[in-house]
């Protein structure tokens, strides 16, 4: 049952469109947000500056250093053949030119990829397709209608993507054997970006962490991946400001999560020292669509109860489910602390999300709801009062249950 505090809370959640507001700033001011970016710097003064506003404790930028890039343009000839063929420059390639025959490829098996250009619909286990022979990568959206996709791929060979549709032509052609060249541009080197970081000061050291990424692709807002999920951990960092808690929250922002995770990373080597005292972790991404959002727990069966009666008092559908999180609870849940996520409902897998507008040019505002942006909100700011508040909230893992539970769920 939802007590005097938390109602007033969910009160101010579904009154306010202050969480759409902010994402429609952030993604119509500082579109894709690119870690390392000027636009990824304005980004995080931006959410700098709404930390200030809502007076957050010791509002700062944490700066680190990653390896990253700046894509420029690509291309793909087919030989003897017309067609005009969009592509992307995919993060992170080698740049230049390399030309040979197309090979569609599902999974590497006994393919021979000697001197190939290899065409999936998947970004396949790259690096054994090298050691085979290949020569370029060419990556198709596995759905219609979403474009080229984006997304960072191990430095190996020049990389491209293609949507949906020039995929099946090119599968088409490639049944007649048919030859192609890519070329692309793409600056690989060290750069900067930053961590934005505040907290909600409580009693005592422990403290639950709300995290989300605000760096995205540069073709489009990143309004679903990721910019609908720092805007709600801002969200809620606003409202549990306002209410008297058991402990603190820290509200962290993190940054070149899709060069690898590396803003969370460095956040938990720059903190090691108070990692024991975190209660647990929300790692927001891809929340906020136009379905029912659902919360995820990293393989802890003991909080089921916890979120049933989560479920009840919220009168949400709240689906919930034991899976591996998003990128940014990696480095917690190695750590073996409780990590968690909300997010859009979708089945476990890569496959469903890819069902989604995340790395295309179409992850705009538009795309994202108010009311699930508000249910975020409330499933977030009240479950973390309550994990605050909770007498048999699971301990961390040791790391030998760490590396035992990776190893049951990789066999």
């Amino acid at each position: 049952m939802l007590d005097v505090s938390e109602r007033k809370l969910l009160g101010e959640t579904y009154s306010s469109e202050n969480v759409l507001d902010n994402l429609t700033t952030l993604c119509d001011t500082y579109v894709g947000r690119f870690a390392g970016s000027k636009e990824n710097r304005d980004a995080a003064e931006y959410i700098l500056g709404l930390y200030e506003d809502y007076g957050f404790n010791d509002p700062h930028l944490e700066s680190f250093r990653f390896m990253g890039c700046e894509v420029g343009e690509s291309s793909l000839q087919i030989r003897y053949h017309p067609a005009n063929i969009k592509t992307l420059t995919l993060p992170m390639t080698p740049e230049g030119s390399v030309e040979g025959e197309l090979v569609p490829v599902e999974n590497i098996g006994e393919t021979d990829l000697e001197g190939k250009i290899i065409l999936g619909t998947n970004r396949l286990p790259l690096a054994e397709c090298v050691e085979a022979g290949a020569i370029g990568f060419v990556w198709m959206h596995p759905f219609p209608m979403m474009g080229p996709p984006t997304g960072v791929v191990p430095q190996l060979v020049p990389s491209v993507s293609v949507k949906h549709e020039d995929g099946l032509l090119l599968k088409r052609l490639a049944e007649r054997d048919v030859t192609v060249s890519i070329e692309t541009e793409c600056r690989v080197y060290e750069r900067e970006s930053w961590n934005v970081c505040g907290e909600v000061a409580g009693p005592g050291d422990e403290y639950v962490l709300l995290g989300g990424h605000y760096d995205g692709h540069e073709i489009a807002q990143a309004a679903f991946d990721c910019g609908a999920a720092c805007m709600s951990i801002t969200e809620m960092g606003r409202l549990l400001n306002d209410v008297n808690l058991n402990g603190s929250v820290r509200i962290v922002c993190f940054s070149a999560e899709e060069f690898g995770f590396h803003g969370s990373i460095d956040y938990a080597k720059q903190h090691a020292d108070e990692m024991r005292d975190m209660r647990f972790t929300y790692q927001l991404d891809c929340n906020g669509g136009y379905t029912s959002q659902m919360a995820t727990t990293d393989y802890w069966p003991q909080l089921e109860p916890f979120y049933d009666s989560l479920r009840a008092d919220l009168d949400l559908p709240l689906p919930y489910s034991q899976r591996m999180g998003p990128g940014d609870s990696r480095a917690f849940h190695g750590l073996g602390i409780p990590t968690g996520s909300i997010n859009d409902y979708r089945e476990p897998g890569r496959l469903p999300l890819l069902k989604t507008v995340r790395h295309t040019e179409y992850d705009t505002v538009d795309k994202i709801s108010l009311k699930s942006l508000q249910d975020d909100v409330a499933i977030g700011a009240i479950s973390t009062m309550r994990i605050l508040i909770s007498d048999d909230w699971p301990e961390h893992r040791s790391h030998e249950e760490v590396d035992e539970l990776k190893n049951r769920l990789q066999s």
